[in-house]
């Protein structure tokens, strides 16, 4: 009996470690996922959905790796409402984004949720659930885009940065997220 006593505290003890490791995790995660648009949606020497994209993705690649799908929601919500409140990263054209934003949520949910699926559950090598991760992303808001385009919601110009930029920021960030695989 006593056994089992020590063995419970012990778990009881790492889970509360976990918990607390998460609850900062996602803490630093949500902040920079919010500012980064307003840190970085400003440059004008790079296009700046490029840096903007690859930076959010990195965390949200992150998060697939190091929390729950659940604790994860903030980092998946928080960079599209950051977007559309900064108004950098599409200029005159981030109005539109708003009409984006439900479709931009399913993105990411679909990017962490595929990452942690292959990599984590399945024990996928990384770089393969990155890759098929950041197509799918790509691919559903591209289709979405597409759709809103012909309903005539949104501008033709969505196109490309909601396919292929959102493919290439997809896999940049992933690979970036991966960084913080090699700790262990």
């Amino acid at each position: 009996m006593k056994l089992d006593f020590a063995y419970t505290s012990a778990s009881e003890t790492r889970f509360k470690n976990i918990i607390k490791s998460e609850n900062l995790g996602l803490l630093v995660f949500g902040f920079a996922v919010f500012f980064i648009p307003f840190i970085f949606g400003h440059s004008t020497n790079f296009p700046n959905q490029l840096i903007v994209g690859s930076l959010v993705n990195a965390l949200l690649a992150s998060s697939a790796l190091h929390l729950t799908l659940k604790k994860s929601l903030p980092i998946i919500l928080l960079p599209a409402i950051a977007a559309v409140l900064s108004g950098f990263i599409f200029g005159s054209f981030s109005i539109f984004l708003a009409f984006l934003v439900p479709f931009i949520w399913i993105g990411n949910a679909i990017y962490v949720y595929f990452i942690k699926n292959l990599k984590i559950v399945n024990k996928m090598n990384y770089a393969g659930a990155v890759f098929i991760s950041s197509m799918l992303k790509a691919l559903f808001l591209f289709i979405s885009t597409l759709i809103l385009v012909n309903l005539a919601i949104v501008p033709e110009i969505f196109l490309l940065p909601m396919g292929l930029v959102q493919f290439g920021t997809a896999l940049v960030g992933g690979m970036l997220g991966g960084i913080t695989l090699l700790k262990k």
